[in-house]
């Protein structure tokens, strides 16, 4: 019996076929959410925060939310705000956030929080450059 994938996950191969090129060759780290269990990553926010792979860090970070994993809790809430505004208001911004590092540390970043309209569903796309 062939197992049937969840429905976000079938979106999320979809977009990341779609948006390929821009994951790959793109020089900030890049992520786009759907929910705590349905996200992508490129391998340069992987990298950025330590990790070899974007798959080492969906991994390592598959027993928690996506913003315990890695998000410091004092950016928490301005990133729960900014996504609402993404998926609520279809409305970008950018924000200043903490990334926890693999192993230890942090990361200061600017990220811009922007909606992105993918076969009728609102994905929030991020882009991330360590702060100066």
């Amino acid at each position: 019996m062939t197992a049937v994938a969840h429905p976000h996950e079938v979106l999320l191969q979809q977009v990341r076929e779609e948006f390929a090129a821009i994951l790959t060759q793109s020089s900030q780290g890049i992520y786009i959410y759907l929910d705590d269990s349905h996200w992508i990553c490129n391998d340069r926010l992987a990298t950025l925060l330590g990790y070899t792979s974007a798959e080492e860090l969906r991994k390592g970070s598959s027993r928690s939310s996506f913003l315990e994993a890695v998000i410091v809790t004092d950016s928490h809430q301005a990133v729960v705000d900014a996504y609402r505004k993404v998926v609520d208001a279809k409305a970008a911004s950018s924000i200043t956030v903490i990334w926890k590092k693999k192993g230890g540390g942090t990361l200061k970043t600017q990220t811009i929080f922007a909606p992105l309209s993918f076969r009728g569903t609102v994905l929030a796309l991020h882009f991330i450059t360590p702060s100066e």
